[in-house]
């Protein structure tokens, strides 16, 4: 549909009130409050004529070349279900927002961004296809002919995340619970300069995670470290490694970035992840130390849901973490649950995780960094 047939529906199906709005300098945030108010997660849950209106009014940002105020109103509607699909108890088919955030993501030249949602689309319309991905559908011309994606690996993916999706009812819910249990070969863009500091991110499947901490098996603390993470433009994530000596949690590789502070990171880190009711001790800082060494990596994240010992007086494990930088120039910074769900709630990872750093590499006293 060319954007005068948009134009044309839109201002014939969109309430009168809400085509008044389009007259303010704030239009774009005008709408979508409304929207939201108006229409609740149940009616927007399907092709129904509300969620038209909602995407219609999308597009119409986005033929104005109000690209940002577009993306605004797609990731409104992409929240609105997944809150549905949670109400309902339910899977939600959520491909057309994620589609065309990608499309508004690759237009200001956001390309990692860009293709992550491609994913996350070819994933959601998998798993309503049942492991098959049309060539008529939206998917297939924008990965194959946009991305170069070969149509035997788009055919490969798309049967693997059906079949990722079948093994968990509810995580299969999440595109990115599939994406994540996908290969990393996909990943091909470098971050532009652009989006390098930008953090997008499901906050809805963060908080689900979050809230799934402490179920013993440590497996969901690894999950959202990988997910935060690998949400990081430029940073490539494996979870779950072995070498002949060690299990890495998370390894993660640094792609693209010359000139902030991940810089200093190293091409590889690696992240360790403690889901235990008491706070990580001297000893398993000490270990991860060794874990480190045994890679060549001067950086490092663990992720432990009680923190560490000796937080607030420098000691134990705190003091460890300090004298670990001064004495072999490795940083250690340390996530805990509160962390996690302040990432959640909003937060930007790269902001806390640069605060984190500096606050370690100057010794700075706590509430001294700013984000």
């Amino acid at each position: 549909m060319d954007a005068q047939r948009e134009l044309s529906e839109f201002e014939r199906v969109l309430p009168p009130d809400l085509l008044a709005l389009l007259e303010r300098r704030d239009s774009g945030a005008a709408i979508l409050r409304e929207l939201m108010e108006r229409y609740p997660p149940a009616v927007v849950c399907g092709a129904t004529p509300e969620q038209r209106v909602w995407e219609l009014s999308g597009l119409f940002f986005k033929a104005q070349n109000r690209f940002y105020e577009s993306l605004s109103v797609f990731s409104g509607l992409y929240d609105q279900m997944l809150r549905g699909q949670r109400q309902a108890d339910k899977r939600v088919h959520k491909g057309m927002p994620l589609v065309w955030i990608s499309d508004l993501f690759r237009i200001i030249g956001w390309l990692v961004h860009a293709k992550r949602h491609l994913m996350l689309t070819l994933c959601e319309d998998a798993i309503a296809d049942k492991g098959v991905i049309k060539p008529e559908g939206g998917v297939y011309f924008r990965a194959v002919w946009l991305y170069g994606l070969p149509e035997a690996k788009l055919v490969e993916y798309g049967q693997k995340a059906y079949d990722i999706s079948q093994t968990d009812d509810v995580l299969g819910r999440y595109p990115e619970w599939v994406l994540q249990e996908l290969d990393r070969e996909w990943i091909t863009e470098l971050p532009s300069p652009a989006e390098a500091l930008a953090f997008t991110a499901n906050h809805q499947y963060m908080q689900h995670l979050t809230d799934q901490l402490g179920d013993g098996s440590g497996k969901t603390l690894e999950l959202l470290a990988d997910y935060i993470v690998s949400c990081m433009p430029g940073c490539r994530t494996m979870r779950r490694r072995k070498s002949g000596s060690t299990d890495y949690d998370l390894v993660c590789s640094v792609e693209g970035f010359d000139v902030d502070f991940r810089s200093e990171l190293g091409r590889y880190f690696v992240c360790e992840c403690k889901d235990w009711s008491e706070p990580a001790d001297f000893t398993t800082l000490a270990k991860f130390c060794r874990v480190l060494d045994s890679t060549k990596s001067r950086f490092g994240i663990l992720f432990s849901k009680n923190g560490i010992t000796g937080t607030g007086r420098t000691t134990h494990a705190a003091r460890e973490q300090l004298k670990v930088f001064q004495d072999r120039g490795m940083i250690i910074i340390v996530v805990d649950e509160s962390d996690l769900r302040r990432v959640a709630s909003g937060t930007s990872f790269i902001s806390l995780l640069r605060a984190k750093y500096t606050a370690v590499r100057l010794d700075l006293v706590s509430g001294a960094v700013e984000q």
